[in-house]
């Protein structure tokens, strides 16, 4: 009994799994440069990391502010611009008619390869979208949202369930699944407007938030006090035994 405890020392000390939690912002938290979060944050109360497929939780808070707005040379690819869907037709908002707005699809690529060790297991991945005037419930022009090229069902119906009655900034998170990890460790979400395209919208930041795991290999220092361990109590066993017979 004795030998067969002194191998599981062993053995869990190289097979120690490590659990851990990381999470990415893609561009400025600044409401699309109005600066209407002002000293709060804009996260607070949704959840950025640990979500299973498909489950959303929302900020708190949500954010007015003014428009119209461009992005300046330093904001992540996609963020802070004013969209409306790829074939416009129509206009129902003061984003559909403004200047600086363009056709979509807006499309958003996200490296979070940093986030990850070597040889790391993806458990969950959260998308964090801080999601600009979306409003399908009022002008009924719907959006698609596609992940790495796949409509992702539960993120189209999360953003047509928004009604931000103008130009409202906000956050939530939703869950997406974990197997869509490739080996780039990178996610491109693609959003447009079908209907007349004529709902103009926006997004301010983007994040992403990874639960792994990973095997840990002790340090040298753990090792040989466990192993040395492991010997004695092997060492007294057969002591104990050549005794006794």
């Amino acid at each position: 009994m004795r030998i067969r405890v002194a191998a599981w020392i062993l053995i869990s000390a190289f097979a120690a799994v490590l659990v851990r939690a990381d999470v990415m912002t893609y561009g400025d938290e600044d409401c699309l440069g109005t600066l209407c979060y002002g000293a709060s944050d804009p996260t607070a109360g949704a959840t950025l990391q640990g979500l299973a497929a498909g489950v959303v939780t929302d900020a708190t808070n949500s954010y007015g502010h003014s428009f119209p707005f461009s992005p300046d040379g330093g904001d992540f690819a996609g963020t802070d611009q004013i969209y409306v869907g790829s074939s416009q037709t129509g206009a129902h908002d003061g984003y559909s008619v403004s200047a600086p707005r363009i056709n979509g699809p807006q499309v958003l690529t996200m490296d979070y390869s940093s986030l990850l060790s070597a040889g790391e297991t993806i458990q969950t991945l959260t998308l964090g979208i801080a999601a600009d005037d979306f409003q399908f419930p009022v002008f009924g022009q719907p959006f698609t949202a596609k992940v790495d090229g796949t409509v992702d069902t539960a993120l189209t119906n999360e953003l047509n369930s928004l009604n931000e009655t103008g130009p409202v900034v906000h956050f939530f998170t939703i869950g997406l699944d974990p197997s869509i990890d490739t080996s780039s460790h990178t996610l491109t979400l693609s959003i447009d407007e079908g209907g007349d395209g004529g709902d103009g919208w926006a997004v301010d930041f983007l994040t992403v938030g990874v639960t792994g795991t990973t095997s840990a290999v002790p340090e040298p220092s753990t090792v040989l006090p466990l192993g040395l361990a492991a010997a004695a109590l092997v060492f007294f066993t057969f002591r104990r035994r050549f005794r006794l017979s």
